[in-house]
């Protein structure tokens, strides 16, 4: 394969860690659509079939990371279960809603409906659950980075 194309490759996966950042966006499945490409127009030559099941399993996980991350927050800042399914079906609901402010807002908002209806928490309490959603969403974003990072790094090391 030409050094060009591994060069590109490897800046366009890149620009992907970047919008792996972004709440919604799904940056590493469109890292794994990229080593996908590259395996094939290489014929599979440096990037093989069980790299990329690896690769696709972990593209698969990082689908789940967001409504994760939310419920272990929220369990970690006093959510009941009522709270831990309020923030991930808020986090559902606000994707459609506003996907880049319905992320944040939506597990926010769902875990302190659930923990002031269904808990019959004080207030101060259930805001705190919510708070404790947000946390866990910017602790997935953080592991959606490493997970890119992790990934990027595993192809080039398959391909040099």
């Amino acid at each position: 394969m030409s050094n060009i194309i591994k060069i590109i490759t490897i800046v366009i996966l890149g620009a992907e860690v970047l919008i792996s950042l972004l709440p919604i966006v799904p940056g590493i499945p469109i890292i794994y659509v990229t080593m996908l490409i590259y395996a094939i127009i290489d014929g599979f030559q440096q990037i093989t079939p069980l790299f990329l099941v690896i690769m696709l399993f972990i593209a698969i996980f990082s689908f789940f990371i967001d409504n994760i991350v939310a419920w272990i927050g929220a369990k970690k800042y006093g959510g009941s279960r009522a709270g831990l399914w309020g923030a991930f079906f808020g986090g559902v609901i606000g994707v459609f809603i506003n996907p880049l402010f319905g992320l944040l807002l939506g597990p926010f908002i769902g875990a302190i409906a659930a923990e002031l209806i269904f808990s019959h928490r004080q207030f101060f309490d259930a805001v705190k659950v919510g708070i404790g959603t947000i946390v866990g969403i910017f602790g997935g974003c953080i592991l959606k980075l490493l997970l890119s990072v992790f990934m990027v790094i595993a192809f080039i090391t398959q391909v040099y």
